[in-house]
């Protein structure tokens, strides 16, 4: 039952679209997913290693990791700013609005990738990671609590020789 329903679907796409149309959609969507892959690989892997912690649970202000930090922030504050700091308010709102559009872009592919192929919770937990509403770290936690995620985001950090992430 299922090879005849699977038959009369291939039959009918290929007479009403034809084999070339197809072949050009199989083509286009492989490439799509090998050149995502690619940039989610490359985002995954600009992240500093211990972007999943919390900064209450893990890093309290008088650990050695904040102190150092706070030193060095403090420090050099007169001398360059952050390459991505943003003083005009217009511009910070449009940067906001960009990120927040493509993380909900993210995160519906993510969903879609659910079903399709393509790594769909690495994909919703990066859209989710960009999108601000209530409840998102408690959300994100609940991703990242699948062996399967943490298990995934270190092996494309460590086939591009970076340290892995530290997790909650």
């Amino acid at each position: 039952m299922l090879k005849e329903y699977y038959d009369n679907i291939t039959t009918y796409l290929t007479v009403t679209l034809g084999s070339n149309f197809l072949f050009f959609i199989i083509l286009l969507t492989t490439i799509a997913s090998i050149a995502y892959f690619i940039v989610i690989s490359y985002m995954i892997t600009q992240l500093d290693t211990r972007y999943f912690l919390r900064k209450n649970s893990v890093l309290e202000k008088n650990s050695p990791i904040m102190m150092s930090t706070n030193k060095s922030v403090s420090n050099n504050t007169n001398e360059t700013t952050h390459f991505f700091s943003i003083n005009n308010i217009g511009v910070s709102f449009i940067v906001n609005i960009v990120k927040v559009l493509f993380g909900v872009l993210l995160f519906v592919c993510g969903l879609a990738m659910l079903v399709l192929p393509g790594q769909g919770l690495i994909t919703m937990l990066i859209g989710l990671s960009l999108i601000p509403f209530p409840g998102k770290h408690k959300l994100e936690k609940n991703i990242l609590a699948r062996k399967s995620v943490r298990s995934s985001l270190n092996w494309i950090r460590t086939k591009a020789k970076k340290d892995p992430f530290i997790f909650d």
